[in-house]
């Protein structure tokens, strides 16, 4: 309780938004911005998912497709070949991708920069091409995720779209309220620290390489939730689209067009690219892959411009910091 009389006014405005989003949906009467609602769901997840790892700890990732892929394959898999529902399947694959995320950070994670960022794009690339051939989770065919004999809300199958936003509102919101909490936190001033300077934290005590693992374990798990509702909303998976250098970029995008270390910069982000990925699509479908031209016009600038990301806008200096800029602009 202490947390939530802390953020009372935090709170208050979640669950405002709560109320529109949900009375908004009784309004809408297009299929096209239900489906638009749904994927800034999928991808507000996918983006606090990535920002515990890249936002918080530093270790900038170019390869959480490989995450985002497992719990998709997994949901998919544990349907078609043992009829398991997704809330049972969605869990196991957030362990799964944990516990993948453990064994194979313990020695990734001491790579650093560049060379950390690319190692983990290779390693996406790697299962995409191994999935890609592997005929027990179908190949390059991929697989079909339909189950008509469960009812909807367990099978998580909607005729009417406007539950999937219900539910993916509801995960949606269950992880941002868990990357608030943990926003102030020990662990994630832990990460802060040794986002600043691993050595300088390492030398107060703090375990960098095991705190840098409990980040890339956390991170994995969140963008693998964020999978499995891909996965049950498309009901179809297959390696070209979900472990593609695509997906792992436009992950990374999310978060830093909304502003990375922030707790809502990555919903943000997810509203302005999915907004413009999905109305391109829908307006101008003859100029393929004119999205990413204005994902890359805006990425740019923000860099540029706002390297705080889009939130930062919105969020007013401290005294401190404010001082703290004009000395360095001088």
């Amino acid at each position: 309780m202490t947390f939530v009389n802390n953020n009372k006014k935090w709170f208050s405005g979640l669950a405002l938004a709560i109320v529109l989003i949900v009375v908004s949906t009784f309004f809408i009467k297009s299929q096209f911005v239900f489906n638009l609602m749904a994927l800034i769901l999928i991808w507000s997840v996918n983006g606090m998912g990535w920002n515990v790892i890249g936002g918080y700890c530093g270790q900038v990732s170019n390869g959480h497709a490989l995450y985002y892929g497992i719990g998709a394959y997994t949901v998919g898999i544990l349907a078609q070949k043992f009829g398991f529902l997704p809330w049972v399947s969605i869990p196991i694959g957030m362990i799964l991708s944990a516990a993948i995320a453990f064994i194979i950070g313990k020695p990734l994670l001491r790579l650093q920069g560049h060379v950390f960022a690319i190692s983990t794009m290779a390693l996406a690339e790697s299962v995409r091409i191994i999935f890609n051939n592997w005929n027990w989770v179908g190949g390059a065919t991929g697989v079909f995720i339909n189950n008509k004999k469960a009812p909807e809300w367990l099978a998580l199958q909607f005729k009417d779209m406007r539950n999937y936003v219900y539910v993916y509102l509801a995960f949606a919101v269950l992880v941002l309220i868990l990357i608030k909490y943990l926003d102030r936190s020990k662990f994630f001033y832990y990460l802060r620290t040794i986002k600043g300077n691993e050595l300088a934290a390492e030398s107060i005590g703090i375990d960098a390489p095991k705190y840098k693992n409990r980040a890339y374990m956390l991170s994995a798990a969140i963008v693998s939730l964020g999978g499995s509702m891909y996965a049950q909303f498309i009901r179809y998976i297959d390696p070209a689209t979900l472990l593609t250098l695509n997906v792992s970029m436009m992950i990374v995008l999310v978060a830093v067009m909304g502003g990375i270390g922030t707790v809502e910069g990555p919903i943000l982000g997810a509203i302005i690219m999915q907004t413009i990925s999905e109305y391109s699509r829908k307006y101008l479908g003859t100029f393929g892959g004119l999205d990413l031209v204005l994902y890359g016009v805006l990425v740019i600038l923000i860099v540029l411009f706002i390297p705080g990301g889009i939130l930062s806008i919105f969020k007013k200096k401290k005294p401190a910091e404010a001082a703290a800029d004009t000395g360095e602009r001088k």
